[in-house]
C-alpha cells in the first residue's frame, strides 16, 4: 500500500514536471501573446473614461407597528412579506418606482452643474447628448446609425419627432429610449431586506453631476412617496376646508342679520318682534354650531395630514466624490496581461488535445 502511495505521488510529480516543460518550451509565444494583449489592454485603458459614483443612504419612517410589525418581523426572516396597515407602498417597492418609465422621465429636467465649472444650469438631456465624453469604441459602433439615420431624416417631412429633449413617458423615441435606458442603468437602489433602509447611487463621467443627480432622485422619491400617502388626507382637508368656509360665511351672516334686526326693534316689544327675535338667534347658534363643528373636522384632518406624512432620515447625504469608481487603467493593463498570458497558455497545453478531438469529429463525417 505503501508503494503504491509513493507511485501516486511520482505520477503526479511527473505530471506536473511535464506541464512546466510544455509551458517553459513555448515562453517566447507566451510572451508575444501577453505583449499583444498588454497592448491591446493600454489602448482600452487609454480610451477608457473615468466615472464616479455618489451615494445616498435613507432610512424611511417604520410603518410597522404592534402585533403586525411583530408578525412582519418573524416573517421576513422566512421570506415572506405581509402587509402592513393597509399600506400598498412600502420600502420593498421603492426600487420598481425608482426605474418606472414616469420617474425616469422626471429626472431629464434636472439642471446640473459640472465639477469644472464649463457647464452651469444645463438640463440632463441636453449634457447627456451633447457634452458628455464618449470613447471612440462607441463612436465606431455609432457610426453606422448616425449614417442611417441622416440618410432617413432626408426623407422625413420637417416638424416630425418634436423636442427631442421634451421626454413623454407615454410617447418615447428610439433615441429617447436610448437615453432613458442609459439613465436607468446610471441608477442604483437597493434595499435592505430587514431594516429596510436604501441605498440610492448615481454614476457618471462628472463628480459633481453624479451627486446632484442622486440627491435630486432622493428629493423625488419622497416626494412621490409623501404625495401616493398623504393623497387621500389632503383631499379630506380640502373638503372639510371647503366647508368650513362655507359654514363661516353663514354663521357671519346669520350674526349680523340678528345685530341689525336687534338694532332696529330695540324699543319693540311686540310678541312678534320676540318671536322673530328667538328665532333668528336660534338659526344664528346653529349656524354656531355647524360652524365649530366643521373647524374641528378641519383641525382633524390637518392633523390626519401631517401624521400620515411619512418621515425620512438621511443616515448618508450626498456628497461629491473625490476618487473614481470605475477601474484604473493600471489594473486594465495588468488584467489583460494576465488574461492574454493565460490563454496562451491554455493554448499550448490543450493545443494537441483539441486537434485529435477535431479530427476525430470530422474524421468521422468524411468516412
Amino acid at each position: 500500500m505503501k508503494g503504491q502511495g509513493k507511485k501516486r505521488v511520482s505520477i503526479k510529480d511527473a505530471d506536473i514536471l511535464q506541464v512546466i516543460v510544455i509551458v517553459l518550451a513555448k515562453w517566447k509565444f507566451i510572451l508575444k501573446v501577453s505583449a499583444c494583449f498588454m497592448i491591446l489592454g493600454v489602448v482600452m485603458a487609454l480610451s477608457n473614461i473615468k466615472s464616479y459614483t455618489a451615494q445616498v443612504v435613507v432610512a424611511p419612517e417604520p410603518t410597522q407597528s404592534g402585533m403586525t410589525g411583530g408578525l412582519a418581523s418573524l416573517a421576513s426572516f422566512a421570506g415572506v412579506e405581509i402587509g402592513t396597515g393597509g399600506d400598498a407602498i412600502y420600502p420593498l417597492l421603492y426600487p420598481d418606482i425608482v426605474r418606472s418609465l414616469p420617474f425616469l422621465c422626471s429626472l431629464f429636467d434636472v439642471q446640473i452643474q459640472t465639477s469644472d465649472g464649463r457647464v452651469n444650469n444645463v438640463p440632463y438631456s441636453y449634457y447627456l447628448v451633447n457634452l458628455c465624453k464618449k470613447t471612440w469604441v462607441n463612436s465606431v459602433k455609432n457610426f453606422p446609425k448616425k449614417i442611417a439615420a441622416k440618410i432617413i431624416s432626408l426623407f422625413e417631412k420637417k416638424g416630425q419627432g418634436g423636442n427631442p429633449y421634451v421626454f413623454d413617458p407615454y410617447r418615447l423615441s428610439k433615441k429617447q429610449m436610448v437615453l432613458v435606458n442609459a439613465l436607468d442603468g446610471a441608477i442604483g437602489v437597493s434595499v435592505d431586506m430587514k431594516t429596510e433602509v436604501i441605498t440610492l447611487s448615481f454614476t457618471d463621467q462628472d463628480p459633481q453631476v453624479a451627486a446632484m443627480m442622486v440627491d435630486t432622485i432622493k428629493v423625488r422619491l419622497q416626494e412621490r412617496i409623501t404625495e401616493y400617502k398623504t393623497k387621500k388626507d389632503i383631499a379630506d382637508y380640502s373638503y372639510f376646508e371647503k366647508l368650513y368656509v362655507e359654514s363661516k360665511a353663514e354663521y357671519e351672516k346669520a350674526q349680523e342679520v340678528y345685530a341689525v334686526y336687534v338694532d332696529r326693534n330695540r324699543n319693540v316689544t311686540q310678541e312678534r318682534f320676540l318671536v322673530e327675535k328667538e328665532r333668528l338667534a336660534a338659526d344664528r347658534d346653529l349656524k354656531n354650531s355647524l360652524y365649530m363643528q366643521w373647524a374641528h373636522q378641519l383641525q382633524l384632518a390637518k392633523a390626519k395630514v401631517q401624521e400620515n406624512t411619512p418621515a425620512f432620515t438621511t443616515l448618508k447625504p450626498a456628497s461629491i466624490p473625490a476618487l473614481p469608481s470605475s477601474m484604473s487603467r493600471a489594473v486594465m493593463v495588468i488584467l489583460y496581461t494576465f488574461f492574454g498570458g493565460a490563454l496562451a497558455v491554455a493554448y499550448v497545453l490543450l493545443k494537441d488535445y483539441i486537434v485529435e478531438v477535431f479530427h476525430k469529429i470530422f474524421g468521422k463525417r468524411e468516412s
